[in-house]
């Protein structure tokens, strides 16, 4: 009996044993999964932030780059500009040294204002047409919009040149028979009919209009000269 005890002690004893080295093994595989999945994390981290250190200074030096074209840039057109500057300096030098004549500063000037002038056929053919309409329509309106065309002549005065006149047509187209500078003379044919003493009575008249022109180009009558 003493033996068989002797025995179940050492088995159970064994097998205790046994467990327990198991037990740590167990442990000890998992401690160093643990520690070699920390050593992977850990390495993985350092990689990308070797990565992202590698990218700053990708995007440091394209910045750097595109700074340098865009200075690049500024300087030649700054140096263009200071080119153009000293250029026209010299041209006004060249200018001053050598001065136009008055006859040649006189033609320059009646060309440029020439250029910004209406043409005053303009103005008298507005002028005729208005006359026209205050006897086929309203005839003070259209007597206020010809006085408008001429530079002092007032509205009392068209209405009374044209109180008996019952028709008026255009003949013969306007014409410029000289124009220099803010003054021109243009003439016309035209034809009347007025009633005098209860009569219709036609008279053909030739016009002379002499025009001037304001400081925005905008021909006004000044003037005219009639003859049979």
């Amino acid at each position: 009996m003493n033996i068989y005890k002797v025995l179940f002690t050492l088995t159970v004893i064994t097998i205790f044993f046994i467990s327990g080295c198991g037990k740590n093994n167990d442990q000890q595989e998992l401690t160093f999964d643990q520690k070699e999945t920390s050593a992977n994390k850990e390495k993985e981290l350092q990689t990308k932030e070797e990565m992202l250190n590698i990218r700053e200074k990708e995007i440091n030096e394209k910045d750097k780059n595109l700074n340098h074209i865009i200075d690049s840039v500024v300087a030649a057109r700054t140096g263009q500009t200071t080119s153009t500057a000293n250029t026209t300096g010299t041209d006004t030098s060249k200018s001053k040294e050598k001065p136009k004549d008055k006859k040649e500063k006189t033609k320059e000037k009646e060309k440029e204002l020439n250029k910004r002038l209406d043409n005053p056929k303009v103005a008298v053919n507005d002028y005729l047409e208005y006359v026209k309409r205050s006897f086929e329509g309203n005839f003070d309106e259209n007597m206020k919009k010809a006085s408008q065309q001429w530079e002092n002549r007032s509205l009392s005065t068209f209405k009374n040149n044209y109180k008996n006149t019952k028709k008026f047509i255009v003949v013969e187209e306007p014409k410029v028979i000289s124009q220099k500078g803010n003054e021109a003379s243009v003439k016309v044919k035209v034809k009347q009919t007025d009633n005098i003493n209860g009569k219709d009575v036609d008279k053909q008249m030739t016009i002379t209009y002499n025009l001037n022109a304001d400081k925005n180009g905008k021909w006004k009558i000044k003037s005219n000269v009639v003859s049979q």
